[in-house]
């Protein structure tokens, strides 16, 4: 109660302190410091809120639905802390916070630059919406309020814990990060509006650069961390796969580095005065576009990252909060639009403000392809047709030429001088070097077997965009290391693409099948399975094992450990992968679960209602299972040990023309789950049949299965043993997607500055 409380403080203080900030003047009133003093309430009541939860969290107090859902007393200390932010209420919590963090140094900063009243104003309105959701969409409910069938004295001893999936350190990175540019990105939208609310359109603009670069960074870390944790952990061999909610938090950081390069421009040539703003306030309507595909339940069908369906009510308020700073950003642009007309500056085609456009214009239009493929779904559901994700080959095919003459516009623009004084011809000239050694090494790739002209223009950009960008580096670094901070960021960009073009290009597969101590060979290596061990011993909620493979060939010769594992998560109807990674300087040994069956050593067959198996020694012998026989279960006879009852599959056993009715036995232990089935001979056969395995269907038990097993009349019942099919790739120079993602941040890093302000006054051109 005491949660839901201070929920309901937080929003009534966010909706007093921004209406303090609205009747604020452009001046330190009474107004203003009321609005100061709210919204440092504000802060403090919102930290109180998110410490109850945690601290609630980490005392076991199930009373809570939330906590109930997404935390356990089996997990770690970091998993346990993660848990905070593993569901939608949690989440927007962890948004709330980070928003309201961000925001105290935003109202200190915007204080010194006499830019507090405005800004505020338009930031602190973002926190009525969000404390708005939380009041809905409440962490504190009560689990009796969730489930009414619940006894208010009762509390459950332990929670559901969280998805398997979800059990990576990688939790307690990816999320926090992510928020942390989201937040960040509100920043640029509050100045925008303040500033055309002030019709100052360059103040406002110098003021947003540091945190258009921060945000940039940081969104396009964690967007790259979770690329890291898919491909370290979910085994699908890939680190980005066009999923819509993956995309979704990529549209934002899209529009933000266009939104560097053209601020860069305005602060150069006083040009794009219009363009700054557009991109400031999508680049934040992005982010809450992001949030209402994510959270709102529209791409569960479509999405493997969608949380469920929150509600209509929740549904209804993110759309309104969408809709709601779409119209504030778009009105203002449009009632400002004539009098940020009166810029005009004249931009050359020759000149290094051109091409830098032009970079920006490719990548606005890569932002208008993912944010096509990404909508299609939503769009489907408004026009009642059924919701289908656009195939990864439209992003790779609308995408790729687009990074083509981005890398290139980069390198040309590089030897161009601001407003003009050199022509491209020269540009060329001086580029020469670099395109021939690009040539080469294009050539060389080429060589080894890239025919598609398309991947060879990419390849050919990439080297081109990366040795002059290695050019200006050194020429700038050995000034100033901050000043070779743009071309270290591109640097990144290109050997980003160019690892990701390497490794699926190059890439090498095959599948192997392995029993224990068996051996197969696949891409010049020998893989000898030399055992497994069981790991998290302490979580009875699993079976996770360690499967060790050796690997010989090639110089190699070590152990790989992929994990299979069985989980109460989904009642243990089916194993969870994670893959086992050899990594080198210029490739990773990539090694993915992907199957795992049980093998008899006599033939066995697993069959459904109605299905039919004729025995491989004896072809004109069939059997045909009919259904279950679970009487005795029911009346809990039929041994001693009520522990130990039977079930029966009956079958119809049909020899040539005859046929017979029968029912096979096995003897199930209730409490350990032990099934051992009893043989029955086949009369004048010299084989016998068991009844060797239940596999349960806990969608629909009557569609579960049974396994029957063909033994030879001398061969008594066997364990049967683990074939695990594993799937080994090779993933050439993949490490240059990870050093690239670590020189763009490095880069933006370097760029971020204290605005250049003469003393807050306006300094319009």
């Amino acid at each position: 109660m005491v949660g839901k409380l201070i929920i309901i403080l937080s929003f009534v203080l966010a909706l007093a302190a921004t209406v303090a900030y609205f009747l604020s003047k452009e001046k330190e009133d009474r107004a203003n410091k009321l609005g100061r003093y709210l919204y440092l309430s504000l802060f403090f009541s919102i930290v109180l809120a998110s410490g109850i939860l945690l601290s609630n969290i980490l005392s076991f107090n199930y009373q809570y639905t939330y906590i109930w859902s997404y935390s356990s007393k089996l997990l770690p200390l970091h998993l346990l802390i993660s848990s905070f932010y593993a569901g939608q209420e949690g989440s927007f919590l962890l948004w709330t916070f980070m928003i309201s963090s961000v925001g105290v140094f935003l109202l200190y900063y915007t204080k010194k630059y006499d830019y507090e009243p405005r800004t505020m104003a338009f930031y602190t309105l973002i926190l009525v919406f969000l404390t708005l959701l939380l009041i809905i969409k409440s962490p504190f409910n009560f689990i009796w309020e969730s489930f009414p069938d619940v006894n208010p004295n009762v509390i459950p001893p332990n929670g559901r814990g969280l998805n398997p999936i979800l059990e990576s350190y990688w939790i307690s990175i990816h999320p926090p990060i992510l928020f942390t540019g989201y937040a960040l990105l509100s920043v640029p939208f509050a100045l925008a509006v303040a500033g055309m609310f002030k019709r100052d359109y360059t103040n406002w603009a110098n003021l947003a650069t540091p945190w258009v670069l921060t945000a940039s960074a940081i969104l396009g870390f964690g967007i790259m961390l979770g690329g890291f944790w898919a491909y370290e952990t979910l085994g699908w061999g890939g680190f980005w796969g066009w999923d819509p909610v993956e995309n979704s938090s990529l549209l934002p950081w899209l529009l933000s580095i266009a939104l560097v390069h053209t601020l860069l421009i305005q602060k150069r040539t006083g040009g794009l005065v219009k363009t700054n703003l557009i991109l400031a306030i999508f680049a934040f309507i992005f982010v809450l576009y992001a949030t209402f595909l994510t959270r709102s339940g529209v791409l569960g069908d479509t999405s493997v990252h969608s949380f469920v369906d929150p509600g209509q009510l929740v549904y209804l308020l993110l759309l309104i909060f969408l809709i709601a700073f779409t119209l504030i950003g778009l009105t203002f642009f449009a009632i400002r639009f004539k009098d940020m007309s009166k810029v005009k500056i004249n931009i050359k085609y020759d000149s290094r403000e051109f091409f830098i456009t032009l970079g920006s214009v490719f990548i606005m239009a890569v932002t208008l392809i993912v944010f096509f493929g990404t909508s299609l779904p939503l769009f489907q559901e408004i026009l009642g047709k059924p919701k289908s994700a656009v195939e990864t080959s439209f992003y790779n095919n609308w995408n790729l030429p687009l990074a083509i003459l981005m890398f290139l516009s980069n390198a040309i623009s590089l030897y161009l001088n601001w407003k003009s004084s050199t022509t491209i011809g020269t540009a060329l000239k001086n580029s020469f070097a670099s395109a021939a050694i690009s040539v080469v090494l294009t050539i060389i790739i080429v060589i080894a077997g890239v025919h598609r002209i398309d991947h060879i223009l990419l390849f050919f950009s990439s080297f081109f965009s990366i040795i002059i960008n290695i050019v200006f580096i050194f020429r700038t670094g050995r000034r100033k290391i901050s000043l070779a901070g743009s071309y270290i960021s591109h640097l990144g960009l290109a050997l980003l693409l160019l690892g990701a073009l390497t490794s699926s290009v190059f890439v090498t597969e095959k599948h192997i099948n392995l029993k224990n101590a068996g051996t197969d060979e696949a891409l010049g290596y020998k893989f000898t399975l030399v055992g497994r061990n069981r790991i998290e011993k302490n979580m009875s909620d699993r079976e996770k094992f360690k499967y060790h493979l050796k690997i010989q060939g090639n110089g190699v010769n070590s152990i790989v450990s992929p994990i299979i594992y069985w989980s109460d998560f989904n009642e243990r109807t089916s194993p969870f992968f994670e893959p086992g990674i050899k990594r080198y300087i210029t490739k990773d040994l990539y090694i993915s679960p992907i199957g795992i069956t049980l093998e008899y050593p006599y033939p066995s067959k697993d069959l459904g209602k109605g299905e039919t198996y004729a025995v491989p020694y004896d072809t004109s012998f069939k059997v045909s299972f009919i259904k279950f026989e679970m009487s005795s279960m029911m009346d809990g006879g039929g041994h001693s040990s009520s522990s130990v009852l039977p079930m029966g599959a009956i079958v119809e056993l049909i020899d040539g023309s005859k046929s017979v009715i029968d029912t096979l036995f096995a003897d199930i232990n209730m409490e350990t789950g032990d099934f051992k089935p009893i043989i029955k001979n086949v009369i004048d056969k010299k084989y016998k049949l068991g009844f060797t395995r239940f596999i349960s269907n806990p969608e629909n038990i009557a569609l579960s299965r049974v396994e029957i097993s063909i033994l030879p009349e001398n061969q008594d019942i066997a364990h049967p043993e683990e074939v695990i099919s594993f799937q080994v790739s090779t993933k050439p120079f993949i490490n240059l997607v990870w050093l690239g993602v670590l020189f763009i941040v490095l880069g933006l890093v370097l760029t971020i500055k204290k605005p250049s302000l003469d003393n807050g006054k306006n300094i319009n051109n």
